[in-house]
C-alpha cells in the first residue's frame, strides 16, 4: 500500500477562524470548539465475554473563549439569567486559511450557554471570559 504525502503547507491555521453569534461577528473570539459525543448503551450478550454497545442518542457541546474588550455576553445573558426566560442563540463558525484546499463552515442552532463569567482578572495578564455552552442541532454549511 502506498502513503499519500500530505502537503505540510495545506494543514489549517485557525487565525482565520471565526464566530458569528446570532448574525453578529465576534472580533473578539481567541478559541472555539464545539462537538458531538455520542452516548451509547452496554448491551451484554449471552456466551460472549465482551459486551456490545447500542447507540442511544448524542450531547452537542462547545466552548467560546473571548478576549473581554466589553460586556457583549453579559448583554446577552444577564437578562436572561434573572428573568429564567432563557434565550437560545445560533452560532455559525467557519474555519479558514488562504493556503488549505478551501474553508468549512457549521451552524450550531439551539444554543443555551452553561455560565457566564461575571468578573475576572488577573494583575499582568490578559483578560479573557469562557462560554461553555450545550446545543440542540448544527449543520454543515461548507465543507473542505
Amino acid at each position: 500500500m502506498s502513503k499519500k504525502k500530505m502537503n505540510q503547507n495545506r494543514v489549517i491555521n485557525g487565525t482565520h477562524g471565526s464566530v458569528i453569534w446570532d448574525g453578529e461577528k465576534l472580533s473578539n473570539i481567541k478559541s472555539y470548539e464545539a462537538k458531538a459525543t455520542m452516548n451509547y448503551e452496554d448491551v451484554p450478550q449471552a456466551e460472549e465475554l465482551i459486551d456490545g454497545r447500542k447507540y442511544m442518542g448524542a450531547e452537542i457541546s462547545g466552548t467560546m473563549t473571548l478576549y473581554k474588550i466589553d460586556s457583549f455576553a453579559a448583554d446577552k445573558l444577564s437578562d436572561a439569567i434573572k428573568s429564567g426566560i432563557m434565550p437560545e442563540a445560533t452560532l455559525i463558525a467557519a474555519l479558514k486559511d488562504p493556503a488549505a484546499y478551501g474553508h468549512e463552515r457549521v451552524e450550531i442552532s439551539g444554543v443555551t450557554f452553561d455560565e457566564m463569567t461575571l468578573m475576572k482578572f488577573e494583575l499582568k495578564t490578559i483578560t479573557e471570559e469562557e462560554l461553555p455552552f450545550k446545543a440542540t442541532g448544527y449543520r454543515f454549511l461548507d465543507k473542505i
